[in-house]
């Protein structure tokens, strides 16, 4: 780089971005062709070969499922019929010769020799993986720390590992964090707050940032006492994480015992959000400077969990937080570093600019020049992605007299391997898309048709960081008006929502609503029933009262949460999908619903009314279950008598209460409370009645139909649901499916999984038996009017029992009730 390019007087005017992109594209051009010229021939050969499989469908699908797949097996055999059929399912030959034929010969051998092929191949994907996750066993982490010591090259050194489903791997981890951070050749490590403790949840924000704070104290604290001082990021995760992130941070870095501490954190420019963090931090970075407090380092990367942000938004019904397109994530890039750089923070944040992209590399340099920031910045690469190129930008740095290069190095323990698929997959992945840097760097020389594709994005972005969004995304996604979709669920990331929630908790007062004590009552019930009946609202009433219930449940969201939560043990977390699935009937059998039964009149069927439908409901789906059936018998043209169960009489009249809102004649839709003795018997029995929807135990529909064999019972009944877990799943998703299931709702959902059908390879490894028995016992057990529970006690045997326990938790008391089954219908 020439003097010129250097030169601070360039300035920080829109007028000087071409002039400054100019520069950057050019020292870009040098940046690869030096990195070209220097690379070994071995280098040459790998970078060449993963080119062509990047490029060619078959070759990258198969990289991807070689990693995810062949590698979790540990039985040789299942191993080895895997590992053939994905060389079948993804024929490629851009692998060169050799390595093709020995793959096809392996793809045919292993079945019959499993033993002796499957341990070559894995051996084979290690060694192709080495480079980029990194052993922490000694002597060879001890030997590659000083190797690049020499190089002059500092690691930033992550420790992997399996998910953290429990409090004891919560302590595991932190220990191997803690064992590298006191090492005295590691003088940098990156943690996750997610690797240090279990089960976060931002709905329970202070009690999470609590614990969170908690640990980073213990790491804080090893840290400083290290010699040298160890220098700790905190890595960034999901968006959910974000704030969560930075509050224990700052809260943590604020505390007069690591006010001195210089520490660091990432911001992720894939999620506009960054832009409102960058702001706080500045803040706060500048005033804990002045306050004689240590410096800020902003670790500045694009983003890592840009598939799990859109899988996570598109499961909940939301526009994803991070950005839509990659043009806006390379603005807004662009867009963070120069906000970090600002002259304002230069004494108390430094930059770690984050990136394989040559064009962002020179264009940070151009950028820190000209604003004569280049003692503020330090560049940071992947262990083991592009070497070459790493080194001619740490070459470029030496040159410049900036600091060390630093590689951000995952490390994994020998036996823990198995744990570092997870990354290897998000790396190949991110890697291996179309417009990635990285991908096609692997085939890029300076005068190729590819460095001119790069230059033209990198341009645009520079000019793009100027307008880019910085307002935050992630909303309810837009619903088309002439077709049914599923309601958006809650977002807990709102603080204001979450406000609303705790207030709703604390605040909520349940008034019994009145109950049918004489079989008589429920004659003259079912009489009004049986005369509003027969004069059935037209279609078009049915579903404006049905848009308006769903439009009265969404106003009434957090109160119907709150009752829940007071009157059946339901945790928030609980509770709201059930609402929006009750929304979601409404919105169904009102639209769709309605139509088909036009369109099947339309073509000459006789659709009728049946008349009187008994909605009886069960205590442990107490809302949406009764919804749905109240919803249905409406939509086609029905009375409805709703029997919400006695255990959550209160929600039944929450559901009545908001239909009659939106307009449902009370005739129409009536609410009875009663218990299931008599009165209920009286209720089923009645020969008006010509239908019931029934929620609960098969018994108890067979007897109804004893009692009245003509009635038409509409009947969803208990069963054991399974959760079958293979050899070749992901542990840690099958393990966390597993207790989320059964223990969601304290196990009393029909949908619970009341069995592991567990693969004998996988249940015999003793691991697994005890991972899934600390994650079960690592649950929260509390009052659902807690949002840090993970399961609120739910007790509905008689004699008093839920009063009792009741009473312990109002006291401090938590509880955790083993399942057993009531009376063939109530579960506790």
């Amino acid at each position: 780089m020439t003097a010129a390019l250097l030169d601070p007087t360039n300035g920080d005017v829109r007028s000087d971005d071409g002039e400054q992109a100019d520069a950057a594209v050019a020292l870009a051009r040098d940046l690869l062709a030096a990195s070209l010229a220097d690379e070994s021939a071995r280098e040459g050969r790998r970078r060449e070969r993963l080119g062509r499989l990047l490029a060619d469908d078959h070759g990258r699908e198969l990289i991807l499922a070689l990693t995810d797949e062949v590698l979790r097996l540990d039985d040789p055999a299942v191993a080895s019929r895997r590992f053939a059929e994905l060389v079948h399912a993804h024929p490629t030959s851009v692998m060169g010769v050799l390595d093709s034929l020995m793959l096809r010969a392996g793809a045919l051998v292993a079945p019959k020799l499993p033993k002796v092929v499957m341990p070559l191949v894995v051996r084979r994907v290690k060694s192709e993986t080495r480079g980029i996750v990194l052993p922490s066993n000694d002597p060879e982490f001890g030997r590659h720390v000083r190797r690049r010591a020499a190089d002059g090259v500092r690691l930033n050194v992550n420790p992997l590992g399996e998910a953290i489903l429990s409090d004891v791997e919560a302590d595991a981890r932190l220990a191997t964090v803690l064992a590298k951070v006191e090492r005295s050749d590691v003088d940098y490590v990156s943690v996750k707050i997610s690797s240090i403790v279990a089960n976060l949840d931002v709905l329970a924000f202070d009690h999470t940032i609590n614990r969170v704070a908690d640990r980073l104290r213990t790491v804080y604290r090893t840290a400083a006492a290290a010699t040298p001082p160890t220098f700790v990021n905190l890595d960034m995760e999901e968006f959910s994480d974000l704030d969560l992130t930075i509050e224990a941070f700052t809260q943590v870095l604020s505390e007069s015992e690591f006010g001195g501490l210089d520490a660091g954190i990432v911001l992720q420019a894939y999620l506009p959000d960054s832009h409102a963090a960058a702001e706080r931090l500045g803040a706060w970075a500048v005033e804990r400077r002045s306050a004689g407090g240590g410096c800020l380092k902003v670790r500045l990367v694009k983003g890592a969990n840009l598939a799990m942000e859109a899988v996570e938004a598109e499961m909940h019904g939301w526009i994803a937080a991070s950005y839509g397109t990659k043009a806006d994530v390379d603005a807004s890039y662009k867009r963070l570093l120069d906000s970090l750089l600002r002259p304002e923070w230069a004494s108390a944040m430094r930059v770690g600019v984050a990136s394989h992209n040559l064009f962002d590399v020179a264009w940070a340099l151009v950028r820190t020049s000209a604003l004569g920031a280049a003692d503020r910045v330090q560049f940071e690469m992947l262990e083991g992605m592009a070497p070459a190129q790493a080194r001619a930008v740490q070459a470029l740095a030496a040159r410049e007299g900036l600091d060390e290069l630093l590689l951000y190095s995952p490390v994994v323990a020998d036996e823990d391997f198995d744990a570092s698929i997870a990354y290897l997959s998000r790396r190949l992945d991110e890697n291996t898309q179309a417009d990635n840097f990285l991908r096609s760097l692997f085939t890029l020389t300076v005068d190729s048709a590819e460095f001119a594709r790069q230059e033209v994005m990198f341009r645009d972005a520079v000019a793009h960081r100027h307008d880019v969004s910085t307002q935050h995304r992630r909303r309810p996604a837009p619903r088309p008006a002439d077709e049914f979709s599923n309601e958006p669920e809650s977002d807990f990331t709102d603080a204001d929502l979450r406000a609303r929630i705790d207030t709703a908790l604390a605040s909520i007062e349940l008034t019994s609503p009145p109950t049918v004590e004489r079989a008589d009552e429920i004659d003259r019930t079912v009489a009004t029933a049986v005369d509003a009946a027969s004069r059935p609202a037209d279609v078009a009433t049915r579903q404006a009262w049905l848009a308006g219930t769903a439009e009265v449940m969404r106003k009434g969201w957090v109160e119907t949460m709150a009752i829940m939560s007071a009157e059946t043990g339901k945790t928030v977390h609980q509770a709201d999908p059930e609402i929006a699935e009750a929304i979601d009937f409404c919105d169904y059998y009102g639209t769709v619903g309605t139509s088909q039964l036009e369109r099947l009149a339309d073509e000459g069927y006789d659709v009728r009314p049946r008349g009187v439908v008994a909605v009886v409901a069960p205590w442990n789906f107490p809302f949406a279950i009764p919804t749905g059936g109240v919803a249905s018998a409406l939509a086609a043209g029905n009375a409805v008598i709703l029997k919400p169960a006695p255990e959550a009489a209160h929600v039944g009249a929450r559901i009545a209460e908001l239909f009659w809102a939106a307009g449902v004649p009370r005739d129409v839709l009536q609410l009875v409370v009663c218990d299931d003795g008599p009165v209920g018997t009286r209720l089923v029995t009645d020969p008006d009645l010509d239908t019931i929807t029934l929620t609960g135990a098969y018994d108890t529909a067979a007897m109804f139909l004893d009692w009245r064999p003509e009635l038409r019972v509409l009947a969803e009944t208990s069963g054991k649901n399974s959760l079958v877990i293979t050899a070749a799943a992901d542990i840690d998703e099958a393990i966390a499916d597993l207790v989320g299931s059964a223990f969601g709702h304290a196990g009393q959902k029909c949908s619970a999984a009341s069995l592991a059908v567990v693969e004998a390879s996988v249940y015999d490894d003793p691991a697994f038996l005890n991972r899934l028995r600390d994650a079960v016992a690592s649950l929260r057990v509390g009052p659902s009017s807690n949002t840090a529970s993970m399961m609120g006690p739910v007790v509905t045997e008689p004699s008093g029992a839920l009063e009792r326990a009741l009473t312990l938790l109002d006291a401090g008391e938590e509880w955790l009730v083993e399942p057993r089954q009531l009376d063939g219908q109530l579960w506790t």
